[in-house]
């Protein structure tokens, strides 16, 4: 892919993650979110979650709870040909947060198709005993 095409992925998807607000975790049903599930967490546990465009905080589909993320990898890939197109990254490792791994294929405009597998460290609100 073109420097220019990275680019432009590179900034769409660190302008989607990387913004933050309190209502990070509300948003129009079915306008700028991505569906995805881990495939293993640190805690033994796996997570069906929404990304929301304007935010850090991936809501856990079916509860009031969410995962803030503090560190991420995301590496894109084409689906068809498995070429990769880019990565993003943010924030750093810390003490206390599980450690997870993803993946999930979807559309993002403009590009069409994509293969995002992540790597994200988190924590889960609310925390258990709070």
């Amino acid at each position: 892919m073109g420097r220019r095409l990275r680019l432009w992925v590179t900034t769409l998807l660190a302008t989607i993650l990387l913004a933050s607000a309190p209502g990070a975790a509300i948003a129009e049903p079915g306008k700028n979110q991505i569906e995805a599930e881990t495939s293993s967490c640190s805690n033994g546990e796996n997570y069906a979650f929404v990304i929301n465009a304007m935010g850090k905080a991936w809501q856990l589909e079916g509860t009031n709870s969410n995962l803030i993320v503090k560190r991420y990898t995301l590496s894109y890939y084409d689906p068809v040909t498995g070429e990769f197109i880019g990565s993003d990254t943010y924030g750093k490792s810390r003490d206390g947060l599980i450690s997870c791994t993803g993946e999930v294929t979807t559309e993002l405009v403009g590009i069409g198709q994509v293969r995002v597998v992540a790597e994200f460290e988190a924590f889960l609100t609310p925390r258990s005993g709070a």
